[in-house]
């Protein structure tokens, strides 16, 4: 699938946005494929169709234009050299406030902690990023959904620690 074939899967869920929504929503894509442009998935698929699932993902789940812009957004900050600036510019407080939540998100990680000290923190971290908007979490799932559905092209040492 090219990234013009999965805008176009996307963009039939998102019939239930208002218009303007929808067209944040087509920004938000091109500025993914701008960003993520030449990076690649281990199966060599092109990455930002992965943001594409995602983001189709959580408009099968009805979620909001500022949910769905955040999921196509939400590897940029780690991956890309896209800024919080130019986030926050093109789509707002809120967008940008939802990507730096998941990013919090991805990067604590608990198996890489050695003490219990540690981990509670992070889970604390954690619930408080989702206290202050429960969104991130359903962007979280909503990535996480789409890595567990292509597992297979990770090396068997790499899924099983997934």
């Amino acid at each position: 699938m090219s990234p013009i074939d999965a805008l176009e899967s996307l963009t039939r869920w998102l019939a239930y946005l208002p218009e303007t929504d929808q067209k944040r929503v087509e920004l938000a894509a091109a500025m993914a494929v701008r960003a993520h442009e030449g990076q690649e998935r281990a199966d060599g698929t092109p990455y930002v169709l992965h943001l594409f699932a995602v983001a189709e993902i959580l408009a099968e789940w009805r979620a909001d234009g500022d949910t769905i812009v955040a999921g196509l957004l939400h590897d940029t900050l780690e991956d890309t050299g896209l800024s919080r600036q130019e986030i926050e510019d093109a789509f707002g407080p809120n967008v940008m406030r939802l990507v730096e939540g998941v990013t919090k998100f991805t990067q604590a990680d608990l198996g890489a902690q050695d003490t219990l000290d540690r981990k509670v923190e992070t889970i604390r971290k954690l619930l408080d990023v989702m206290r202050k908007d429960i969104r991130v979490i359903i962007i979280k799932l909503a990535d996480r959904l789409h890595n567990i559905q292509t597992i297979n092209a990770l090396p068997p040492a790499q899924r099983r620690k997934f």
